[in-house]
């Protein structure tokens, strides 16, 4: 059975992929929150600690699905936002790349700038919040360092 590991994923989006995934692989589950019985804690922006619990579990997949998403969280904590938005990222990344496994990461409306009604995948970003320029800059990140990806 192949195995994914998903980080982040205590809130509604992680429900819906552990729903998803659960019965045809089997799953490591963690997040800082562990409000389920499913989830495992990990804080994924401490590297030494996401990178010694996605190699013990010897995973086909990491999906990195874990961000702070409060607009007015992030601007008032930009570091906090950037540790948990980016510097995260780069750690998933780093792993990844070392496991030689896909790395899944979850994007966001919020890396354009909220001036046409709809975009697509050939428009260029514009972050105008700190939310969007964090999770903007993993997506860059991920797109020049990443061997295997999925955005």
């Amino acid at each position: 059975m192949k195995k994914i590991f998903l980080s982040g994923v205590g809130g509604m989006l992680g429900q819906a992929f552990y729903n998803i995934f659960k019965d045809d692989y089997k799953l490591m589950c963690t997040d800082i929150d562990v409000n389920e019985e499913w989830l495992n804690y990990l804080d994924f922006r401490n590297f030494e600690d996401y990178y010694k619990e996605v190699t013990n579990f010897k995973p086909d997949y990491l999906f990195h699905i874990g961000a702070h998403t409060n607009l007015e969280y992030c601007e008032k904590n930009i570091n906090d936002a950037y540790k948990t938005n980016t510097i995260s990222v780069d750690h998933a990344i780093s792993i990844s790349n070392e496991l030689d496994i896909p790395l899944l990461y979850i994007s966001t409306a919020g890396i354009f700038d909220g001036n046409q009604d709809t975009y697509n995948d050939w428009d260029k970003p514009n972050p105008i919040s700190i939310y969007g320029k964090s999770k903007f800059y993993s997506e860059e990140n991920i797109i020049s360092q990443s061997k295997k990806f999925l955005i």
